[in-house]
């Protein structure tokens, strides 16, 4: 009996690794070894275990790192790199890459001829029978479990240039009886709940009829229904087609034919805008016949591509927007023709980023899109949590009542896209918050609302200048010194509002003073955009730990009048910001800062804390922190050094034995002494 492990990298993902779950199948039963499966790294408790052989899956390109990461930890769980073998999805597009990066050549495509595993009948593991126990290894829950992962077809024939299906399963085979497999998996593991399809071009099948005959055999006719054996709860049963129905093969025929599956969703792609009548016609074919939830993949940031026949062009930003905007109007159109009282239809929006087949990441841009517009399309989709956009209040709301006002919002600042709307009643992911919380994320949404009006007019005043702005922040990049080299000042203006509250300061610390860019900034953040000196003021008072460069540029930007500002803000908090104090305290003295005194201000927090000031003094000693009258600050603490020193001996001396404190508490007494003697003295 062999060893055998099994990994999935570490990636998030919907549905268990069926490839995996095949080759667990094939060597718990065929061959008769031990398997284990794991996510990522094994359990402590296994990790000094030498494999006979580690089979590592991979799934999409762009988790190229992870996916690395993965193989190359599988090498060290082998005594040679011959028993490592990967497979999958992205080994398949990428050999040659794979092998350059660990040395070891991936297994190419589907388990269907033999050889490939170099094992007895290692032909037949693309058609057994998947090993659902080997998912109890783990913890990780995958979104989709309690469903049959089978394919009833393989292949699509459409040859898009977008898509790997060609590579992957090159070969079109038109029927697969899925009955045996439902059956064989019920006696093993036990019925399931769902049934997810894997086909890439299922209507393509001139044996369609007889697929979706198999689908209302195995118990998943309109309607159907399944008993939880474990709650003895019922539900409803439904039918998947997950990678997609072709809208060019959906026939009215096939239409109907589905409409009497347990199909939910219909998942029809919408991938370019020139497909919009052969969308609508398969659209209107599956509401004619009754199935009521409709999905579309909507693909964009494409380039260039052939498929099905035809060229099309690459995608742009209003592409996007007005295939979303059609399926709202064409659902609507639908319900008006096709819904039944109490059974209306609904079609959700997936929009989709296009990523190329050989990439290793994520950030691909087309050449119609930017950076800065992907991510705010990202941006824009967070609120659906990934369920799709169906309502055409949230559509108009989120993408804009027109293409026009969507790539307006595609250009807006990140932080005021989130911002948009109504605040939510409740925080969103977080602990249950108290009312003053929720006062505080208030203020800062309606400091938001006030920036999103000033973006909004400044943004509109571009006129000639819009596409160079839009070239501007199109990598999605907002950096400090960008704005030195920005000619227009309303430009120059509009791309404050795209930095970090930080790097804002950091830009403070660039511009001379004696150049325009100085009186503008100066005048933008002080008079024009007062929320953006906000946001300053509150990094400056609430980050404990920010750097000393941030003060300083401040300090050296605003002067005294900021200070003024900043000693208002903890005003809010009676001046209770002691390691920001102690910070600004050195810099102030490297600086040559004469009227200000932060370590006497922490000398009055001290007598704050033990209560000894009355209500006169008290409220004296904050205007004259305010106003930056450190003398007579000094005179009021002085006035009052004996009853400070009493109080805090009184305090230390209910510690008992703790005498070596008390000598403590003299030596912190006698040196606020000497400060407040030394302070006033040299005022005479």
């Amino acid at each position: 009996m062999g060893k055998i492990l099994l990994i999935e990298p570490n990636y998030k993902c919907k549905q268990p690794p069926l490839g995996l779950m095949k080759i667990s199948s094939f060597h718990k039963n065929i061959m008769k070894d031990y398997v284990r499966f794991t996510k990522g790294k094994l359990p402590d408790a296994l990790s000094g275990t030498c494999w006979d052989r580690v089979y590592v899956t991979t799934l999409f390109t762009y988790e190229w790192k992870e996916t690395i990461k993965t193989i190359e930890y599988a090498k060290t769980l082998v005594d040679s790199i011959d028993k490592v073998v990967v497979g999958g999805i992205a080994a398949t597009i990428l050999p040659e890459q794979i092998y350059q990066d660990t040395g070891i050549k991936p297994v190419c495509g589907l388990l269907n001829e033999p050889g490939k595993l170099g094992l007895p009948g290692d032909e037949c593991i693309d058609q057994i029978v998947p090993d659902y126990s080997m998912l109890e290894d783990i913890d990780y829950v995958y979104p989709f479990n309690n469903a049959y992962f089978l394919s009833a077809t393989k292949g699509c024939g459409n040859k898009c240039g977008f898509c790997a299906v060609q590579i992957l399963e090159p070969t079109f085979v038109p029927y697969i009886n899925i009955k045996e497999k439902i059956e064989a998996i019920d006696k093993a593991f036990g019925p399931k709940r769902d049934l997810i399809l894997m086909d890439n071009n299922v209507l393509r099948s001139p044996r369609f009829n007889d697929i979706i005959d198999d689908i209302i055999d195995a118990g998943f006719q309109k309607g159907a229904t399944y008993t939880n054996p474990k709650t003895g709860k019922t539900v409803r049963r439904y039918v998947d087609f997950n990678q997609g129905l072709d809208a060019l093969f959906l026939t009215e025929e096939k239409a109907k034919r589905l409409g009497e599956i347990a199909l939910r969703p219909a998942r029809i792609a919408f991938d370019h805008i020139e497909d919009k009548d052969i969308y609508e016609r398969a659209m209107r074919r599956c509401a004619k016949y009754g199935v009521t939830e409709l999905s579309n993949y909507v693909l964009y940031n494409s380039e260039n591509f052939g498929g099905k026949g035809r060229e099309y062009h690459a995608d742009t930003p209003e592409d996007l927007y007005d295939r979303m905007r059609f399926t709202l109007d064409l659902t609507d159109k639908l319900n008006e023709d096709y819904a039944t009282h109490g059974d209306r239809i609904a079609a959700f929006s997936f929009p989709m980023r296009y990523i190329p087949l050989s990439a290793h990441e994520r950030g691909y841009v087309g050449s119609m899109w930017n950076a800065k517009f992907l991510r705010a399309v990202q941006r824009m989709l967070v609120p659906t949590q990934g369920k799709g956009v169906c309502s055409r209040s949230f559509f108009e709301a989120d993408f804009g009542k027109t293409s026009s006002d969507f790539v307006s919002f595609l250009c807006m600042p990140e932080k005021l896209i989130a911002s948009r709307g109504k605040i939510s009643k409740t925080s969103r992911g977080k602990k249950k918050e108290t009312q003053e919380e929720f006062l505080v994320r208030k203020a800062l949404w309606e400091r938001d609302q006030q920036k999103i009006v000033i973006w909004n007019k400044l943004f509109a005043d571009l006129g000639s200048e819009k596409e160079a702005f839009i070239d501007l922040i199109g990598d999605n990049e907002y950096l400090p010194e960008k704005v030195l080299g920005i000619n227009s000042e309303n430009q120059k203006r509009l791309y404050l509002l795209y930095l970090t509250t930080p790097r804002l300061l950091a830009l403070l610390g660039m511009i001379d003073k004696e150049s325009p860019t100085y009186s503008l900034v100066k005048e933008f953040i002080i008079d024009e955009c007062k929320p953006l000196y906000d946001d300053i003021l509150d990094v400056l008072t609430e980050n404990e730990t920010q750097h000393n460069y941030l003060f300083t540029n401040y300090l050296s930007f605003f002067g005294k009048d900021g200070i003024a500002d900043l000693l208002r803000r903890i005003s809010r908090v009676d001046f209770q910001s002691d390691k920001q104090l102690a910070k600004w305290d050195v810099i102030c003295k490297k600086s040559g800062i004469e009227y200000l005194d932060c370590e006497l201000i922490r000398v009055y927090r001290r007598f704050i804390d033990l209560n000894v000031l009355n209500n006169d003094d008290h409220s004296a000693a904050r205007e004259h922190i305010i106003r930056m009258e450190m003398v007579e600050l000094a005179s009021i603490l002085y006035k009052n050094l004996d009853k400070f020193e009493e109080k805090l001996h009184r305090i230390i001396d209910q510690e008992q034995g703790k005498l070596l404190l008390s000598k403590v508490t003299n030596t912190i007494a006698n040196n606020i002494q000497i400060k407040l003697f030394n302070l006033l003295e040299g005022c005479k």
